[in-house]
């Protein structure tokens, strides 16, 4: 058997099409499917690009490689490319707010101001500088893997699913426990030669900072699974047409999102106007600002469902 041949069993072996279906793809015969794939013949150049085309790769790795250890390497590259910027970007958003709670911590204890401050400025830029180096990262993948395969599994999924729920009322828990007890107790903790209030507004930020980490990372994780929606946003983007501008499109793809959106974000101004007027906290309540955006991502990443049928599979009914 050629390695086209092997490449093209292996191909329609993990598609889960049969000799026949994939004939039908191709309009050829069942028997022409089986000449390829036994090396008695070779297919010609038109149909081993609609070949390409159906399967998503390229023609090198048809024709010359081994598809089967491409499609290994491809999952273990994709996951752990996934798994860097996950962990990165959640490190970023919450060195960012931990910025601000390490600020207030000092400040709490007494200490000089010069040292908060210069603890503020160093996370903070810590925090921007993975932002700018993860999102860079993930932009660079993108272009040179705009379309990859499905590599997770059912049981996988599943698996995720039972625990992303626990998770994410884990992290909102967390946010709503800190938000409760630092902001609604915050005049009863003691106070005088000990901390002062600045301290317990430190841990109000703290909490939400672990909670925000935790809502992020099950969020992204959720979003990795979804691969149908990550080769339609690089197809939108135009990162798998070379020399190509990206296309408009008016096909309005928020929906929900757009909802989830309006509402995280008036309940922030609402929350931020509520801390400011009601418990005087002006100068630490704007941190639910950034909290909501951070929302807004996740709700956007939540409201996606991983198992919606491809693009593909679209196109073949």
């Amino acid at each position: 058997m050629s390695q086209f041949g092997d490449n093209l069993q292996y191909y329609r072996k993990r598609d889960g099409l049969t000799q026949e279906a994939l004939a039908e793809k191709l309009d050829v015969s069942r028997q022409t499917v089986s000449k390829w794939e036994s090396g008695a013949a070779f297919a010609e150049m038109e149909k081993i690009l609609q070949i390409c085309e159906l399967f998503d790769c390229d023609l090198d790795t048809l024709l010359r490689q081994s598809a089967d250890e491409n499609d290994i390497q491809d999952d273990v590259c994709h996951r752990a490319q996934m798994q860097s910027y996950r962990t990165g970007i959640t490190a970023a958003i919450v060195c960012c707010i931990l910025a601000c709670a390490v600020r207030e911590l000092i400040v709490g204890l007494w200490l000089s101001d010069v040292i908060a401050n210069g603890c503020f400025g160093v996370m903070a830029i810590i925090g921007v500088l993975l932002f700018i180096v993860k999102g860079m990262q993930q932009h660079h993948y993108r272009k040179v893997h705009p379309v990859i395969q499905d590599f997770y599994t059912e049981k996988e999924k599943e698996a995720f699913a039972q625990r992303f729920p626990v998770r994410i009322a884990t992290g909102v828990g967390t946010i709503l426990v800190g938000g409760v007890v630092f902001v609604l107790l915050a005049e009863g903790l003691p106070k005088g030669t000990g901390p002062n209030e600045d301290f317990y507004y430190g841990l109000l930020i703290l909490s939400a900072a672990i909670g925000v980490g935790v809502l992020v990372y099950n969020g992204l994780k959720k979003d990795e699974y979804n691969v149908v929606g990550y080769n339609r946003a690089n197809e939108v983007a135009g990162y798998n047409r070379s020399n190509e501008e990206p296309e408009e499109t008016d096909e309005d793809e928020g929906g929900d999102f757009d909802k989830w959106s309006e509402v995280i974000m008036l309940s922030a101004g609402i929350l931020y106007i509520l801390l400011g007027f009601a418990f005087g906290l002006w100068h630490i309540a704007w941190i639910v600002v950034p909290i909501g955006f951070m929302a807004c991502e996740i709700a956007e990443t939540i409201q996606r469902d991983p198992k919606e049928p491809s693009t593909k599979n679209k196109s073949a009914h």
